[in-house]
């Protein structure tokens, strides 16, 4: 039921457009950038677990007790770095794509 004091409707301009596209743009290029560092996060995540592993190999050959536990922790981590390598690529690839649609437009 109408009561009479309902605001006017505002005609949407090219200016406001303009200014909507261009602040989705933005957006779409922050969020690609935060992608990109997302995947160097992933990539330095690998390459600790790599160093893990290193150790772990590195301990059984120094005669540590217990090896198998070692041979264990040590491919659980190069299986993490393996994992955090393909999360990378994956991240990287989406972004830099989202980059050059950007840049496309």
């Amino acid at each position: 039921m109408a009561t009479g004091q309902e605001p006017l409707e505002q005609a949407v301009t090219a200016e406001d457009v303009d200014l909507a596209e261009h602040r989705a743009a933005a957006a779409r290029k922050r969020a690609a950038l935060a992608g990109l560092s997302a995947a160097r996060s992933f990539e330095e995540s690998a390459r600790q677990h790599e160093q893990v592993a290193v150790a772990q190999d590195q301990t059984v050959e120094l005669g540590a007790s217990h090896p198998e536990e070692h041979r264990t922790f040590a491919a659980r981590h190069r299986q993490a770095a393996a994992d955090d390598r393909k999360l990378a690529h994956q991240k990287r690839k989406e972004s830099e794509a989202d980059l050059t649609l950007d840049t496309d437009g």
